[in-house]
């Protein structure tokens, strides 16, 4: 009896130990299944998708833990977050002398800068695999061409060894292709990219490349081709989506654009940057209404992302929510990393500042954003015109004449703000009697106004402001020197249909071209004058005084 216990005792045991075992074969079949996904994911660029697979396979143990944290690195690499596969790469040690923990150290000697090193790792790698593993050599010329070419060369030398070894290896056919074309191989690349499709006609990435290489080549219909093909083997595959989104948009069609940045939104939601990809389009397509809405729902879940923080102050800026812009600016500056911070983000600042009065804070910004951004004449105009609304008229004056004489296209607003500052001058020297000064700041000051109405011939404010420098230039003694530039004034201003804006000018016109032809002793053309001053001013004392002179 007691035997008999023993042994049905036994028997259970053996039953719990096989089926344990069983449990584990099967956790780690399913985990190398997992893992096999997760390796498909990123040859297939679903780098975050690929990430959330792999965390979760290491967190549970059921795959080969070096291997899986290798791949994760390279995850993380691709999603430009070194630091997190640094952390990867650190797992198995530098002692490990397996081929996935030479790998992971030959990645991470690259990363820490040391050639050397991780070239020695490489091929300790190879060797290990007896040369005769495509996928590590594979691994290889990645490590040395993603994601920043390091050594192009090597990365094609084992690119090529991994080819000879397996010449149906799709994923290497690609990558292949796409060193060739950073060593400025387009054929070869292309080459390489339709012998994958031949391999695979279903291989949707072959398609992918052989688009983005015809929108490289600027023809950008072949690319849409070639897109629409990969979106057409998996609709549900983001990648394609966002690259024909892109052809699109450099072939001018912005509402098909728009429809594709949309769809790869919807369909890659684990990719935090694709709403901010969206953000930077519409801004590009001045959509600032759109930004500045779509935004403002996704701060609420990330408020510390500094990148919707930006498209937020840009966007209020473009429309002239000035104050608003100024609180998401001071947010997107708490929020933001030095190594991330781009010139635009001063020059934004700058301008928000000086349209909020912020003159100290404008000033700061400016002088960043112009040593960051020297090649940049709009930004010059801009700081020229901040100097020139605080009363700063001589450091206006430098800073656009700068403007016009070492950029291109010098704008209206840069001769009318040049004149103006010369002129507000010109007025500072004549009250302290300077005779001299005077007269060169407002010959300055004509100067850049005569440009205006040379330019812009139907623009009023160009002849008003050369009649007013130069009425300044004869002095009181009405010399006539001024007339026909209050004669052209008058002829546009009422020609046009915005009288009412220059009244007051007018009626400073009709006075002087009146007093003018009383002083030539033709009361007639004087009166008609006077009248129409009288007209738009009826209690003028000036005018009643001059048509005295002409009853």
């Amino acid at each position: 009896m007691l035997s008999l216990q023993i042994l049905n005792s036994t028997i259970k045991m053996k039953s719990i130990k096989i089926f344990a075992a069983l449990l584990l074969l099967s956790s780690q079949v399913m985990g190398q299944s997992v893992l096999d996904e997760a390796k498909k994911e990123i040859d297939k660029e679903n780098y975050a998708k690929a990430k959330n697979l792999l965390k979760k396979t290491l967190a549970d143990g059921s795959t080969d833990r070096i291997q899986t944290a290798y791949y994760l690195g390279n995850a993380y690499l691709k999603l430009d977050d070194a630091d997190s596969a640094k952390i990867c790469y650190r797992i198995p040690g530098f002692e490990n002398k397996t081929v996935y923990g030479q790998l992971s150290n030959g990645r991470l000697w690259l990363l820490n800068g040391d050639k050397a090193k991780a070239k020695t790792a490489f091929e300790n790698a190879a060797v290990t695999s007896k040369m005769k593993n495509s996928e590590v050599l594979y691994q290889i010329g990645d490590a040395w061409f993603r994601p920043t070419i390091t050594d192009l060369s090597e990365a094609i030398k084992n690119f090529e060894d991994a080819y000879k070894l397996d010449s149906k290896n799709t994923t290497n056919m690609l990558e292949l292709g796409d060193a060739y074309l950073e060593n400025n191989e387009g054929g070869k690349a292309m080459s390489k990219y339709e012998s994958a499709a031949e391999v695979n006609p279903k291989l949707t990435l072959a398609f992918i490349k052989i688009g983005r290489l015809n929108e490289r080549a600027r023809t950008y219909d072949d690319a849409v081709i070639a897109l629409k093909k990969a979106i057409a083997l998996e609709p549900d595959y983001p990648v394609p989506h966002y690259d024909l989104f892109e052809a699109y948009f450099l072939g001018h069609k912005y509402d098909l654009a728009k429809a594709e940045i949309r769809k790869y939104i919807e369909l890659n939601k684990d990719d935090a940057d694709a709403k901010t990809r969206f953000l930077n389009f519409i801004f590009a397509n001045k959509e600032y209404d759109q930004v500045a809405s779509e935004a403002a729902k996704m701060i609420d879940a990330d408020p510390t992302n500094f990148v919707i923080l930006r498209a937020l102050f840009y966007s209020n800026y473009e429309l002239k929510h000035y104050k608003e812009a100024g609180d998401f600016a001071t947010r997107f500056w708490v929020a933001a990393p030095t190594s991330k911070v781009k010139p635009l983000d001063y020059v934004y600042s700058a301008k928000i500042a000086s349209k909020n009065n912020d003159t100290a804070q404008a000033l700061k910004y400016f002088t960043i954003a112009l040593a960051t951004d020297s090649a940049n004449g709009d930004l010059l105009s801009d700081y020229a015109l901040l100097m020139y609304n605080t009363k700063r008229y001589p450091e206006a004056i430098d800073n656009y004449n700068k403007r016009i004489a070492k950029f291109p296209n010098p704008t209206f607003y840069d001769y009318y703000y040049l004149g103006r500052a010369n002129y507000s001058v010109a007025l500072k020297f004549k009250d302290q009697k300077d005779k001299d000064s005077a007269t060169a700041y407002f010959t300055a000051a004509d100067s850049a106004f005569n440009i205006i109405t040379q330019k812009y011939p139907t623009v009023p404010d160009g002849w008003q402001w050369r009649a007013k420098a130069n009425n300044n230039l004869e002095g009181e003694v009405q010399s006539g020197r001024s007339k026909p530039y209050y004669e052209q004034f008058v002829k546009v201003v009422e020609a046009g249909t915005d009288q009412a804006r220059y009244k007051n000018f007018l009626v400073e016109s009709y006075q002087y071209l009146g007093a003018n032809y009383i002083i030539a002793k033709d009361k007639v053309t004087a009166k008609a004058f006077l009248e129409k001053a009288k007209e738009l001013d009826p209690a003028n004392d000036f005018t009643k005084e001059l048509l005295k002179q002409v009853q």
